[in-house]
C-alpha cells in the first residue's frame, strides 16, 4: 500500500503545495526519484511507489496506472542533457538521432509504463559547437521543443580538440622529410596540400590557419595544428623516381 489517497497528501510527499502545473509535478516528481533509488542512496521500493503514486495523483487528465518497476537504472536529474557529437558534426553541422530517457523527455501527460522507457530524439546541429558547451538546441520528439545541451566532442584515434583548434597526426614518408617537397595530406577539413622543407624532422608541427573548429557568434575560428610522422619509404615505380628527379633538377 501506497499509503496516499489524497491531494494534499500527494502534494507534501513531492514537497509542493497549492496549485501547480504537470511540468512542476515532473520536476520534482525527478528531483525526488534519485533519493528513492534502492541501490544509489538506501532507498525503499516502498517510497519508490509513493513517489509515483503522488505523481499520477497530481497529474492533470491522466488515468492511474498500476506501477511494477522492479528495478531503476541510474536516472539522470542535471539540468543538462550531455550531447556527444563527432569532429565532423562540429565542424559542418547535421542531425543528431539519439535515444534518451522518456522520463525526461516525454510530455507531462504522457502515460509511461517503465522508468527504463526511451524516446527518440532528433536535433539539428549548428556547425562550429565546442567541446564543454552549453549550448540551447531545438529538438523534435521531446515535449520541450528546445532543450539546454552539455557537449562533448567524441576523441578519434589521430584527432583532437581544444578549445576552437584541432590537433592530428599525419604520417608522411621519410623520403618526403628528407628531401622536401609538396605533399597532400587528409585533416577533418579534407584533403590539404602542404609544403615540407628540406630535412624536416620527425613529429616537427604544422599549423593551418583557419582550418580548425570554424568561427561563431562566441568564438574565433580555429587552427589546424599538424604533428608530421616519418612513416616507412614505399617501393616507388623507376619511372616516377625519375620524373622526381627531373622536376628537381629543373627547378
Amino acid at each position: 500500500m501506497t499509503g496516499l489517497k489524497s491531494h494534499a497528501e500527494a502534494l507534501s510527499e513531492l514537497g509542493l503545495s497549492g496549485a501547480v502545473p504537470d511540468a512542476d509535478i515532473r520536476a520534482a516528481f525527478r528531483r525526488r526519484l534519485k533519493q528513492a533509488h534502492p541501490d544509489l542512496n538506501g532507498g525503499t521500493d516502498m517510497r519508490l511507489r509513493r513517489l509515483l503514486r503522488a505523481r499520477d495523483l497530481l497529474m492533470s487528465d491522466r488515468k492511474n496506472k498500476p506501477e511494477a518497476f522492479e528495478f531503476i537504472h541510474a536516472v539522470s536529474v542535471n539540468t543538462l542533457t550531455p550531447l556527444f557529437i563527432t569532429l565532423h558534426q562540429a565542424l559542418f553541422g547535421g542531425t543528431v538521432v539519439t535515444q534518451v530517457p522518456a522520463l525526461e523527455f516525454a510530455p507531462a501527460d504522457e502515460p509511461l509504463t517503465s522508468l527504463t522507457q526511451t524516446k527518440t530524439l532528433r536535433i539539428p546541429l549548428p556547425c562550429g559547437l565546442r567541446d564543454g558547451e552549453k549550448v540551447r538546441l531545438a529538438c523534435t520528439g521531446a515535449a520541450d521543443r528546445e532543450r539546454l545541451f552539455h557537449i562533448h566532442i567524441e576523441p578519434e584515434t589521430d584527432c583532437r580538440v581544444w578549445g576552437d583548434d584541432i590537433w592530428m597526426t599525419a604520417p608522411l614518408e621519410s623520403r618526403l622529410l628528407r628531401r622536401g617537397g609538396a605533399a597532400v595530406i587528409d585533416t577533418p577539413r579534407g584533403a590539404q596540400k602542404i609544403n615540407i622543407d628540406r630535412d624536416t624532422p620527425h613529429g616537427a608541427g604544422l599549423r593551418l590557419k583557419g582550418l580548425g573548429l570554424p568561427a561563431t557568434p562566441m568564438a574565433p575560428a580555429g587552427d589546424l595544428h599538424v604533428r608530421l610522422e616519418a612513416a616507412p619509404d614505399t617501393i616507388r615505380p623507376a619511372g616516377h623516381v625519375l620524373n622526381d628527379f627531373r622536376q628537381r633538377w629543373a627547378s
